[in-house]
């Protein structure tokens, strides 16, 4: 009889937020996944990254591990650019020497706005307006020309199961089941948001075939502002409960925002509409209590 030939290993960093969380539920069926997060190793500590490294000798390295937000970063500078592009350079130059493939994840964030009804494609020039675009297109570079085994999968504003109540979609439904209180949502920042667990599924789908190693965007098809975003959940969730549209220059706020950034790509087909996911993910939140991290 032929032997089996054993699945490959994937050293899933921060496999414990909403894109981990769905990369370790999706990949785990075709992989043997190793998860880490800060409870295992502290990520500004290389040579605590290196040590993981030498000691599980992946197949994939699959990297989630990021600093999030545009104020946060405005506000700590120094490890933004550690966790954004200095981490990612360093796990590249690992890759380059180990021979283990890079799964690094970007941003819409590291491009300037579009006009309304355009979208950014992977032949797109990044032009960032803050620090956090800046750091992460910085990551994204370093990727690019440390290592040729590299993907780079660029995603928008992302919901889905998360143990974070601390992003944008969780803290709003966080209000929304707590506060019983009317939610005030920008409807001037345009996205394309994108369900954290179609994101891994086409990971999977794009690793599975040997898909050619670069850069590609990856997003539900369609573009909403937060404010149809939310608005969509609260439908879908049947939540008697007003959404009123508002101005970003409402609320306070340090960095300059990205107001325009909806993705598309040029190299794989969209995913399904947003509205069908959130549809998805709401029906996942029901069956599960209402609770945002699944």
């Amino acid at each position: 009889m032929p032997v089996a030939t054993p699945p490959k290993t994937v050293l899933l960093l921060g496999h414990t937020g909403k894109l981990g969380m769905a990369l370790e539920q999706v990949l785990g069926g075709n992989y043997r996944i190793i998860g880490k997060n800060s409870s295992d190793f502290d990520a500004t500590d290389f040579e605590q990254v290196r040590c993981l490294i030498t000691q599980h000798v992946p197949d994939i390295v699959v990297n989630t591990v990021a600093m999030l937000g545009i104020d946060p970063c405005e506000q700590e500078p120094e490890l933004a650019l550690r966790m954004n592009a200095l981490l990612p350079r360093f796990l590249a130059e690992l890759s380059a020497a180990s021979g283990f493939a890079l799964v690094h994840f970007s941003t819409d964030a590291v491009f300037s706005d579009r006009t309304v009804g355009s979208s950014c494609v992977e032949t797109d020039t990044p032009v960032p307006l803050n620090l956090y675009g800046v750091t992460k297109y910085a990551g994204d570079c370093f990727v690019m020309n440390c290592t040729p085994q590299h993907y780079i999968f660029r995603v928008p504003v992302l919901f889905g199961p998360s143990g974070n109540r601390r992003q944008f979609v969780e803290k709003m439904l966080e209000r929304l089941t707590t506060d019983q209180q009317p939610l005030r949502i920008s409807n001037d920042i345009i996205s394309s948001p994108t369900y954290s667990l179609d994101v891994a599924d086409r990971v999977r789908e794009l690793l599975g075939a040997q898909a050619p190693f670069g850069l590609y965007h990856l997003a539900n098809h369609g573009t909403a502002s937060l404010f149809d975003l939310m608005s969509e959940m609260v439908s879908q969730l049947g939540l008697d409960l007003p959404v009123l549209a508002a101005s970003y220059r409402d609320f306070p706020f340090i960095g300059r925002k990205n107001t325009c950034t909806p993705l598309s790509s040029v190299k794989t087909a969209p995913l399904r509409p947003w509205q069908q996911a959130v549809s998805d993910y709401c029906a996942l939140l029901r069956q599960d209590g209402g609770r945002a991290d699944g």
